[in-house]
């Protein structure tokens, strides 16, 4: 899996990524802070890259536009280490969904949204 943390969200959360064995970048180190939504989001489309924020609603509006997407986790906003165990748990989902789907993770959230609640759990669901 490949991860875009969006600049509403820690940039500790691609330490995270890293750590789980994934490739992740941020906003900061990509030179999108302030950057448009719509810019975020073609780029998260163009490289593939699973879009870790907090803004759902944007977000899913820009996805839906487009038809397909590499896929989205939303989390509410917290301290960093908050952040850091959500996406901890959001990959240790997605891993275990996959796992039970016989896919690989990258390829299970194809038009998939994880969101995390405030105690660390995911719901997941589908999205076009």
């Amino acid at each position: 899996m490949r991860f875009f943390i969006d600049e509403d969200l820690s940039p500790s959360l691609a330490v995270e990524c890293h750590a789980a064995g994934y490739d992740a970048t941020t906003s900061r180190d990509r030179n999108r802070l302030g950057g448009s939504d719509r810019q975020v989001a073609e780029l998260c489309l163009d490289e593939e890259r699973i879009l870790a924020t907090n803004n759902a609603s944007d977000f899913l509006t820009l996805a839906k536009e487009r038809g397909i997407h590499p896929g989205l986790i939303f989390m509410p906003l917290a301290t960093a280490a908050q952040e850091r165990a959500w996406i901890k748990a959001a990959i240790a989902e997605i891993e275990r969904l996959a796992d039970v789907a016989a896919a690989d993770p990258a390829g299970f959230m194809i038009n998939s949204v994880l969101e995390v609640n405030e105690d660390g759990g995911c719901e997941h669901f589908t999205h076009s």
